[in-house]
């Protein structure tokens, strides 16, 4: 198998309105929500792992140390436009790799073998695809995070406004590619105090 550049870039520069405090840095095993979700990612051979933080993101730096050459935290200055901002800044970083998973730094629950396995199916299509496509995981028929972009779609970021996200560049590859996994954490996320409370009872 060649080897290629992939980027994991995690979202966390979101307002937590609904939460009320940054869910970055709501309490979860011994550590943060954002940082379980990096802690993750370290064991694949990602090229690069990115965090994009804006709001509270002081609180979040200093929060979270993470002692690996590939990590970096990315600010997203224009955090309060929405989603759209945080997936332009995904895109940029990741314009010199073969392209870039988008991760969610509030599903905790993903497991390390669905990131894993979706990680070596994306690899696979990156030798022999030809053409824009995108990878994401699927189960019961719905699709979930993350999201695998490929280079070619990386530079159509720029058209996305507000708080849209990256369904209308998903329309526009040329390949989707559905994985099915038994993982209901690929749709899990945590918005709201009471979301948190009930995660934590389960």
């Amino acid at each position: 198998m060649n080897k290629r550049s992939v980027a994991a870039v995690i979202l966390a520069s979101g307002m937590s309105r609904r939460m009320g405090r940054p869910k970055q840095l709501l309490p979860y095993q011994g550590t943060t929500l954002l940082e379980h979700v990096i802690r993750k990612l370290l064991p694949l051979p990602f090229t690069k792992i990115i965090a994009v933080v804006g709001h509270s993101r002081h609180d979040i730096m200093n929060a979270i140390i993470i002692e690996d050459s590939r990590f970096d935290w990315l600010i997203n200055e224009r955090a309060e436009v929405g989603q759209s901002a945080a997936m332009q800044c995904a895109a940029e970083i990741s314009k010199d790799t073969d392209g870039m998973f988008v991760f969610l730094a509030d599903q905790p629950l993903l497991q390390p073998d669905t990131i894993q396995r979706i990680y070596e199916y994306t690899v696979k299509e990156l030798s022999t695809e030809i053409g824009s496509f995108v990878v994401q995981p699927s189960y019961a028929d719905i699709p979930g995070h993350p999201v695998f972009f490929s280079r070619a779609l990386l530079s159509l970021f720029g058209m996305l406004t507000g708080d849209e996200g990256g369904k209308r560049i998903i329309k526009l590859a040329d390949y989707h590619h559905l994985l099915p996994v038994q993982d209901p954490g690929i749709h899990i996320d945590i918005d709201t105090p009471e979301d948190y409370q009930k995660w934590l009872q389960e």
